[in-house]
């Protein structure tokens, strides 16, 4: 399926980032992209990809009209790994994946300096 315009992959995890890590492990959310590039999230956050996909869905017969597109956003994390990834909410194809490293403060980390 070709998009009518480029997503900023990199752009749409940004915006979405606070929403997921403060969610917790592991947390989607589903996001439209206007024309102009702007991402609008959905006010709510998901534990699993199944409602996300369901409510990606509805928007997403709103949003062909529109000429918008709805992605889904999902980060997980596991030791000091987090990925961020944005898949395309009908097929769930991975369209951009994000590997970051969480990074500790030396009180986190509990060792000597």
């Amino acid at each position: 399926m070709s998009t009518p315009f480029a997503l900023d992959h990199v752009r749409i995890i940004n915006q979405a980032r606070l929403e997921l890590e403060s969610a917790g492990n592991p947390s989607y959310v589903v996001a439209v992209v206007d024309m102009e590039g702007q991402t609008h999230l959905a006010p709510m956050v998901f534990a699993t990809v199944g409602p996300a996909a369901e409510h990606a869905t509805r928007l997403n017969r709103a949003a062909f009209s529109t000429g918008e597109q709805v992605v889904i956003v999902s980060r997980s994390a596991a030791g000091r790994r987090a990925m961020f990834t944005v898949v395309e909410p009908r097929t769930l194809r991975k369209l951009h994946q994000r590997l970051e490293v969480i990074e500790e403060t030396f009180v986190e980390l509990d060792t000597k300096i």
